[in-house]
Parts: C-alpha cells; structure tokens; sequence
C-alpha cells in the first residue's frame, strides 16, 4: 500500500508559491544591485526627495522657522545644508550655510547635481528650480555625510517603487488565481476517487459523469476495464462454486438415503455425523456463492425480529439433536435495519449451527437489541488465545475445535454482514464462553 502524502492541490500551491517567493528576490536582488551599484541615481532620488519636502514647507519665498523639512538640517548640521536663492541669486534663507560654497549659489541652471571626493569622504551639492512655482525661485542643497540615512530611504523608495507595489500584489494575485484553478482543475480527481471508493466486487458501479480532462478519463477507462474483468473473474468463479456445489448435492443425498438402509451402530452413526457435516458444507459453498451478488437497496427495511424466530425454530430440532437448548429474546417492538431478509436468515444461521456445534452441551442464546443488532451467545470453552482476530479467515479452526464443522461459518456470516454495509464483532463475555454480534445500519428515515 502506497505511503499517503500532501494533496495534488497543496503540493502545486506550495510549488507555485515557492516559484513566486523566487521570482519576487530575484527581482529584489536585480534592483538591489542595480541602485546599489548606482550611488548617482541615488544621490539625484535624495536631491528630488529633500526639494519635494522644502518646496512644501515654503509659504511665499520664505520657510517657517517651524517648518518639519527645516528637521535634518538642525539635527545633523555638520552634514546637512540647504539655501534658498531667488532669481536674482539673494539667499532668502539659509541654514548651515557655512557648508555652502558662494559659487553654488550663483548657478542658475534649473537642476544639476556634482560630487567632490575630499580626503574626508564625499560631497554632494545640488541645485533645484521649482519649476511649479514660475517665480523662479530654487534650492541649493549640500551633502557632506548622511546620518540621517537619506541615501537608505532613496535606496527603499526605489524598492518600494519597482518591486513591492507592482511585483508583490501581481505575485499574490497570481498565487490566489492559481489556487482556485489548482483546485478547479483537480475536481475531476476528487471526483474519481469518489467513485474509485465506491467500487465493490460484483457490483456494478457506473463511472462519474461530466467532463473530464483526457487523463483523467484514461484512468477512469482504464479503472472500468480493470473492474469490468474482475466482476467477470469474480462471476465465473462464483458461478464454478455454485456449480460444484450444487453437483455434490445429489450424491450427498443419496449417500444420505443409503445410509438409512444401514443397521444402527457405531459405524453408521459416525457415518452420518461425516455426512450432515459435508452437507452443511455444501451448502455453505452455495451460500457464499450467493453473496458476491448481494445487493441491498438504502430503504429496504427488515425486522430482526422475524429472522430471528424463523432461524431459531429452523434449528430447534437440529440443536435438539446435539443436546443443546436454544433461547431466544425479543424485544417489545420490531427493529428494522436496512438489511436483506436472506442474508439475515443465512449469517444468524451459521451462527448458531457453529454455537451449536462448538459452544459445548448446553444453553445458547439469542437475542434482538438493544438497538440494530442480533447477538449469540454459547456457554462453550470460548477460543484459544489470539484467535478473536482469524476466526473470520475462511477453513480457519481452532486447535481443539470439535468434529463436523468446515471453518467456513465464520468467514461467510463476515461476508455477509460487509456486503449489506453490516459489521460482526466476537466478545468473550465474563463466565466463559463466546458472543458474536451482528450489527446493521437503520433504515433512512
């Protein structure tokens, strides 16, 4: 039997999901290397970012002494400095301006960036017009160390700009879609394995309907074909069963009737215990000839109660015979189970023919209840240790089993009770001997 694993539908997920985490860091990666390696478009992002904050700050041609872009350049005033230059090249205002070379201030073009490597690190300075304002009012802007992380929050505005607003959200998008088509897809399977459980031997159980994707509907084909020559295997060798067993019936009987002819004694009478053990045998071999095609609609009701009487007077005589004494209990109302009449008669039959024969002189008893269930219970020896789970195997008996039984009983009262959606189960009750329970399913309501 295969080892179970994950789903189709979750092992695909988690591939496509991996597949997107992939693509999302190489695309991470790319533009991680490309702006990493790229100080000047960086350098242009901070200059564009620090203009954007002071031109909103400007009310007029001046800059509130309280004004939140004024921040950095008095937080960080060796590395910092801005200028504000008319059109006429006046500061109008300025902060740090120590840092601004005098020649900066006298550039008119509308933007430009340069950078100076001193012995003590680099130095930006920039200029900006504000085009928006047709005043022709600009900014000078100097950078000679970067504390406040500017250069780092231009390098995550990048990140933020080309990876996680357009490729994040397409990723999940395509992750979501991806999911509901996986599963879309992947009914047909579901659906086949539906059916796939509901295969019985014997029984015909027509494939699912609708459209499938041609794989899938190679599998079911093939399935069917498969099943197909099985339920014939199964037919044929059923119908062997059948027939060998009904061939012996003859010559039983008239072995039975020569029998008869002879005078009693010791002979005779083991002769005729052999002989009532081979019948029963036969038709035990006839009755799980029966069973492959057993089929038991959900509304068939059957009352318990009824079998159990006709069985129960059916081997009154029978148990007379071996010296055992059989008790029947019924409940006060019928118990009806979704359960085939014959089949009932048969399984409780051979269950207590085989009380009968191995529970030992005595009281067997039969009961209906409580509940959907029919219970017998011998006052016999009970089994040997570790035979509760092979009783049901077929030819299996015990090591002290008595004489007359075949070891199919058992193994056909298990078919029986499998085959109308039924179960059997063996207890050994306190005080010795042995309880085997049938149990059926209750008719829908």
């Amino acid at each position: 039997m295969m080892r179970p694993v994950r789903s189709l539908a979750r092992v695909l997920t988690w591939r496509l999901t991996l597949i997107a985490i992939v693509i999302v860091a190489l695309n991470i990666a790319v533009v991680g290397f490309y702006y990493g390696s790229d100080r000047r478009e960086l350098e242009t992002e901070v200059v564009s970012d620090v203009a954007e904050r002071l031109g909103g700050d400007i009310e007029g041609l001046t800059l509130p002494a309280n004004a939140s872009s004024r921040t950095i350049f008095a937080d960080y005033p060796q590395a910092y400095a801005f200028a504000l230059v008319d059109r006429t090249g006046t500061v109008i205002d300025a902060m740090n301006p120590r840092l601004i070379p005098p020649s900066a201030t006298d550039i008119f073009a509308d933007d430009w960036i340069t950078t100076v490597d001193l012995p003590d690190g680099r130095v930006l300075y920039a200029g900006h017009e504000f085009s928006d304002r047709g005043d022709g009012l600009r900014i000078v802007f100097v950078m000679r160390d970067d504390p406040a992380g500017l250069l780092r929050r231009a390098f995550m505005s990048e990140f933020r700009e080309h990876v996680w607003l357009p490729i994040l959200p397409m990723a999940l998008l395509l992750i979501g879609a991806s999911v509901l088509l996986i599963r879309r897809e992947l009914a047909p399977v579901a659906k086949a394995a539906a059916w796939a459980r509901t295969i019985q031997p014997g029984k015909v159980s027509p494939p699912p309907s609708g459209p499938v994707p041609a794989e899938v509907a190679d599998l079911i084909d093939a399935t069917q074909r498969a099943l197909d020559r099985l339920n014939a295997a199964l037919a044929a060798e059923s119908r062997h069963a059948a027939e060998a067993a009904h061939a012996l019936r003859t010559p039983v009987a008239v072995l039975v009737a020569r029998l008869d002819a002879l005078p009693p004694g010791e002979t005779t009478n083991r002769l005729r215990t052999d002989l009532e053990a081979l019948s029963r045998t036969v038709q035990q071999v006839l009755a799980g000839a029966r069973i492959g095609a057993l089929e038991v609609p959900d509304d068939n009701a059957h009352d318990l109660c009824g079998s159990a009487k006709v069985v129960t007077t059916a081997l009154a005589p029978f148990a007379y015979g071996k010296g055992v004494e059989l008790a029947l209990s019924l409940p006060d109302a019928p118990i009806m189970v979704r359960a085939n009449a014959e089949a009932v008669e048969l399984a409780l039959a051979n269950l207590i023919e085989n009380a009968v024969l191995h529970g030992g002189h005595g009281l067997v008893e039969i009961s209906v209840g409580p509940g959907p269930r029919l219970v017998v219970r011998d006052r016999g020896p009970g089994l040997p240790p570790g035979a509760q789970s092979r009783v049901f195997q077929p030819f299996w008996r015990g090591p002290d089993a008595v004489p007359g039984g075949s070891g199919l009983g058992l193994a056909i009262v298990d078919r029986v009770q499998r085959a109308q959606g039924g179960s059997v189960e063996v207890n050994l009750p306190p005080g010795g001997g042995c309880e085997i329970v049938l149990s059926f399913q209750r008719v829908n309501s």
